[in-house]
């Protein structure tokens, strides 16, 4: 399942919202201090909430039509022509039924993160092995990073695109070296030769606050030609800086 930037934010959103709502349920479901036949007055609405959830979920994760549980809301009573024994009883269903549903939404969100994880251990294992001589330009890297990419069968267009994605930020242009569309990724690649290694890191945080408005995650390959002795360090303050932000050195 291949979730675009919209789908993501919409996902996180119908999330957010499930939980809100099971929470309320919980609450009612739990006040002693309510008594009864006032307790579970909300269990129309709460069904009505959660139907609007479900069928937001199946349009955006592309499944088909009642692939969740839905309530037929415009046949239930008021509450006021409905026992609060019943009322208990859908409300205990609707709390259920958001529970399966999160799973799900947040099964479908752990996927990208997975797929992150991947590709970064993919990256910092196979890269060095692609670039044959002393790279002097960060377009090498490019080249040998596509390459890698093609070989790991993915399309250019539709898995992955290069120099593609071009927005502005405080005034820039920005152009990201690569982006994965369905992870909302950007790849940002670095070559740190002698005395650039500052200069490499302003670039990087500079970078960071820019990308960090359009994409989900941010990835910066840094090709080391012997200016890093403390990876741990180097890599430690760039990826405090955010959420989904992963350094991966190579070194030559």
């Amino acid at each position: 399942m291949s979730l675009n930037y919209d789908d993501t934010k919409i996902i996180r959103i119908l999330i957010n919202q499930a939980k809100t709502l099971q929470k309320s349920i919980e609450l009612a479901l739990t006040d002693v201090s309510t008594q009864p036949h006032s307790r579970f007055v909300s269990f129309k609405t709460f069904a009505q909430q959660y139907n609007f959830i479900a069928k937001t979920a199946e349009k955006v994760l592309g499944l088909k039509e009642n692939s969740f549980t839905v309530y037929l809301t415009e046949e239930m009573k008021s509450q006021m022509s409905t026992l609060w024994s019943i009322q208990k009883e859908i409300m205990e269903s609707v709390f259920l039924s958001t529970g399966i549903l999160l799973t799900y939404l947040e099964s479908a969100t752990e996927f990208a993160e997975t797929e992150f994880d991947n590709l970064e251990y993919f990256i910092k294992n196979s890269l060095r092995a692609t670039v044959f001589s002393t790279p002097q330009k960060e377009i090498e890297i490019q080249n040998a990073l596509e390459a890698l990419l093609v070989g790991k069968g993915m399309q250019k267009g539709i898995d992955y695109d290069r120099e593609s994605g071009k927005f502005e930020f405080s005034g820039k242009e920005y152009i990201p070296d690569f982006i994965i569309p369905k992870l909302n990724l950007c790849i940002e690649v670095k070559l740190v030769k002698s005395g650039r290694k500052s200069q490499v890191i302003e670039e990087i945080n500079a970078d960071i606050t820019a990308y960090s408005k359009k994409y989900d995650r941010q990835t910066f390959v840094v090709y080391d030609l012997g200016s890093i002795r403390d990876e741990v360090e180097f890599k430690r303050d760039i990826e405090n800086a955010g959420n989904n932000i992963k350094v991966i050195i190579v070194k030559h």
